[in-house]
């Protein structure tokens, strides 16, 4: 089975990640983490060896890059146990077991370091801009998150909530039933990019043939998820917990229960819902009526911030792509591809 997620996401405090819980060591036979320059070919490495090994049938687990969901930052192949990830900034990777698991692949062999310097100016001038951008982003996102929150206070005390709570013990007791041993999996399940904030609607619908679709504008999700996942793992189901990028540490924006094939969805889902909750109306309507413009202005305020921060990431995308451009031409990508499948030959069974 083919999935794909974000282990990354730019939030409000930077780059946060959960590359560190990705993998299950005691699963795990091998880990390559491949170092290389931008443009040095990684994505494309990872991605023909994905496809010499789904050609044979294996199933890959894909981690997305949240800046460019085009672009790969890992491979994971449960069947096999091997994963493969780019282990640059900002989601370095150092090893636990170094050698015993994990191993550098190290793709700078092919690229022409005597050439590259003389891009010094070009690249140290990129580079200084990529980091002021994401310094931007980080404020934009910090504004996001303080609107977001003024929303939730306006409309929420504890009778929301547990109104919350007690919609979702009466979900867990309808809809939980005993796994085989429960584990709590960190991901990403959207993430903002140049073109907005991105869903992966087709890990959904992998991973689950029933899906409640929530309604939040308040971002009161979690309070109903939380007490789900928290039973589904007590019942020793596989938890896939997807995390907000505006509170990666907090809230809960998604879950999906695969032992289960159940997902709780907090946008718009597109294939038709199982079922759909309205999770507004557990706030009293007096109370967004009579803070309605408050709220109108605040809705308002966050939506162009967004658009302002996309604007601010694709700027940051073009300059990367300017960077790749710089590196692009002093790398010789056939024997990156030749090493590729190497690779993927080595590790078949």
């Amino acid at each position: 089975m083919d999935t794909a997620f974000f282990l990354g996401a730019n939030t409000p405090g930077g780059f946060a990640s959960y590359y560190g819980e990705w993998l299950d060591y005691h699963r795990l036979k091998r880990l390559y983490i491949i170092k290389g320059t931008p443009g040095n070919g990684k994505s494309g490495f990872m991605r023909r060896v994905a496809k010499r090994l789904g050609e044979k049938g294996y199933g890959c687990e894909s981690i997305l890059c949240s800046a460019d969901p085009a672009s790969l930052d890992g491979v994971y192949f449960p069947e096999l146990g091997v994963a493969f990830a780019d282990g640059t900034a900002p989601h370095a990777i150092e090893p636990k077991y170094p050698l015993a698991v994990e191993c550098y692949l190290p793709l700078t062999q092919f690229a022409d370091d005597a050439a590259l310097a003389l891009e010094r100016d070009a690249v140290i001038g990129l580079r200084d801009g990529l980091a002021l951008d994401y310094a931007r982003l980080s404020r934009v996102m910090t504004a996001v998150k303080s609107l977001q929150e003024e929303q939730r206070a306006i409309v929420s005390d504890n009778s929301v909530l547990e109104t919350i709570r007690r919609r979702a013990r009466g979900i867990a007791k309808r809809e939980i039933r005993k796994g085989t041993g429960g584990a709590l999996r960190k991901r990403f399940l959207s993430a903002l990019t140049p073109e907005g904030e991105t869903m992966l609607w087709d890990t959904v619908q992998s991973l689950s043939d029933r899906v409640y679709e929530l309604r939040d504008s308040y971002r009161l999700a979690h309070c109903l998820l939380e007490p789900v996942m928290e039973a589904a793992l007590e019942a020793g189901q596989e938890a896939c917990a997807c995390y907000d990028p505006y509170a990666p540490s907090t809230r809960l924006s998604h879950l999906i229960l695969p032992g289960l094939k159940l997902a709780f969805v907090s946008a718009p889902y597109p294939g038709g819902p199982t079922r759909r909750i309205r999770l507004d109306a557990a706030v009293p309507q007096d109370v967004t009526r009579r803070h309605r413009l408050r709220l109108r202005f605040l809705r308002k305020t966050e939506t162009a911030l967004k658009q302002d921060a996309c604007g601010v990431l694709a700027e940051a995308v073009d300059k990367h792509s300017q960077l790749e451009g710089i590196y692009n031409p002093h790398v010789d990508f056939s024997s990156v591809r030749a090493l590729a499948d190497a690779y993927a030959d080595s590790i078949l069974p």
